[in-house]
């Protein structure tokens, strides 16, 4: 069911309880719990990791964080040899479609947080 996540602190939480499902501890790969640790204007301008822009807000299907959890670009193959793997990495399992699809439906929604201003597209 989308609409479970109606803010970045949803979000947020969200993240952690599908890692916490998966097995994943996020602290332990490359690049952390960087949801945690990016404000939420950043997440929705010009948030990056590893270089890569996390979010193209209003567009899951061109957004990296999207294929990074779907795996469905060379790029974020669940394969020793992709350039950099498919997330959540280090953990038993990778998210359900159902969780990716909250994800997904939450940037399509464009990023709503009631307690920040808006973005714009």
């Amino acid at each position: 069911m989308a609409g479970k996540i109606n803010s970045y602190k949803e979000f947020q939480d969200f993240m952690d309880a599908c890692c916490t499902k998966v097995g994943a501890n996020p602290d332990m790969s490359g690049h952390r719990r960087w949801w945690i640790d990016m404000t939420y204007q950043k997440f929705i301008t010009d948030g990056k990791v590893k270089g890569q822009r996390i979010v193209v807000v209003g567009d899951p299907d061109n957004s990296v964080m999207i294929h990074a959890l779907r795996g469905d670009t060379d790029d974020f193959a669940d394969d020793p040899s992709a350039r950099f793997g498919r997330m959540p990495k280090n953990a038993n399992s990778f998210f359900d479609k159902t969780d990716i699809d909250e994800v997904a439906d939450w940037i399509g929604r464009n990023c709503p947080d009631p307690s920040n201003p808006a973005p714009t597209a």
